[in-house]
């Protein structure tokens, strides 16, 4: 082979490798490439509660902005301004703010605050 194809074969293979290296970003600090940030909790949703399925452990709000939202909740939730769960949500009427984390299509409540009805 002459000195000329294989330094052109040389150039064509580093363009192989040395291209994947070159795509990455480098973050601002230097070091690593930059990974997807880790996504902020929605912003909690305060409304009317409306319903509440204690058996599905289910809840309903009606937002002015989102109209009627479902969200789900488990043992883990905390629950401010209510006494228990049960009695507590079932006071439908009541305000309520809601935070929460979105699971696909899904919003599982983390925090939920209780205000009594007016």
């Amino acid at each position: 082979m002459s000195s000329s194809t294989v330094a052109a074969a040389m150039v064509v293979m580093m363009s192989f490798t040395a291209g994947p290296a070159f795509a990455q970003k480098p973050s601002p600090e230097g070091g690593q490439p930059q990974q997807k940030e880790k996504e902020k909790p929605p912003a909690p949703m305060t409304g009317e509660l409306i319903a509440v399925d204690e058996s599905a452990k289910t809840l309903a709000i009606k937002t002015a902005l989102e109209g009627e939202v479902k969200f789900s909740y488990s043992d883990k939730t905390e629950i401010i301004g209510a006494e228990k769960l049960a009695s507590g949500l079932a006071g439908v009427g009541s305000e309520v703010t809601v935070h929460y984390d979105s699971h696909g299509t899904a919003k599982v409540a983390t925090r939920i605050e209780v205000r009594p009805k007016k």
